[in-house]
């Protein structure tokens, strides 16, 4: 590495994120929570019929009687 490149990292001052940023990913935390609680209550609600929608499906190929 060049000299020049040293002497820059070796003026950089790191910070500590703080308490901004914990509040903010705690903020996002408490969001996500009652997302989650909101679609389960909506998930609740949905009437699905699994019997009414399967699809037919494909065994293995019968062999051909005609041969």
């Amino acid at each position: 590495m060049s000299t020049a490149v040293l002497a820059a990292a070796e003026q950089i001052n790191f910070k500590p994120a703080g308490w901004v940023a914990l509040l903010i990913i705690l903020g996002m935390c408490v969001g996500l929570f009652f997302l989650m609680r909101s679609m389960s209550h909506q998930m609740k609600k949905v009437d699905f019929d699994e019997e009414a929608t399967e699809r037919p499906r494909r065994g293995p190929k019968a062999p051909d009687e005609d041969a």
